[in-house]
């Protein structure tokens, strides 16, 4: 698979200081960043969309990472974000562990074929590589994530 996260986040869709104090603040406040930017056209639906989407499986995967997870009828551009909090937060993982490490993937309707599923498999790749996951808990600037993510691909 030639495709590599980088081709689906933008510099202004991480976020390095979240802020958030719970899951359900977290998805609030990166939907508000997808608004922001344009990706999106309704805050309210869409975290409804993706706590919709909680509510079926966890997307806690465990190592701290989650990767919530929506494809509504409110995203006018599929896109994903990338966003970092001091504090972990309860989401329910896999192994326990709160989450410190948010991809967020916004999914248009208007996609056709399997595109978010490239975006979830190339991911979900990435993730299972310890070296990545290391280098990005540990990234402390938008451009060297950006680095990173570009880094990995090739």
């Amino acid at each position: 698979m030639n495709e590599n996260i980088s081709e689906f986040i933008s510099e202004k869709n991480i976020v390095l200081n979240l802020g958030a104090s719970s899951q359900l603040d977290a998805i609030q406040k990166l939907a508000r960043v997808l608004e922001k930017n344009g990706y999106i056209d309704n805050v309210l639906d869409f975290q409804k969309d993706v706590l919709e989407r909680e509510k079926a499986s966890t997307t806690g995967i465990g190592n701290e990472m989650a990767i919530p997870h929506s494809k509504s009828e409110h995203v006018r551009q599929t896109t994903m974000l990338l966003a970092k909090n001091d504090v972990g937060l309860e989401w329910n993982s896999l192994d326990g562990s709160s989450v410190k490490c948010i991809f967020l993937m916004a999914v248009s309707l208007k996609d056709k074929g399997d595109e978010h599923l490239k975006m979830l498999a190339t991911l979900s790749g990435e993730l299972m590589d310890d070296d990545f996951v290391r280098a990005i808990k540990k990234a402390d600037s938008k451009k060297e994530i950006l680095k990173i993510l570009q880094k990995k691909g090739k």
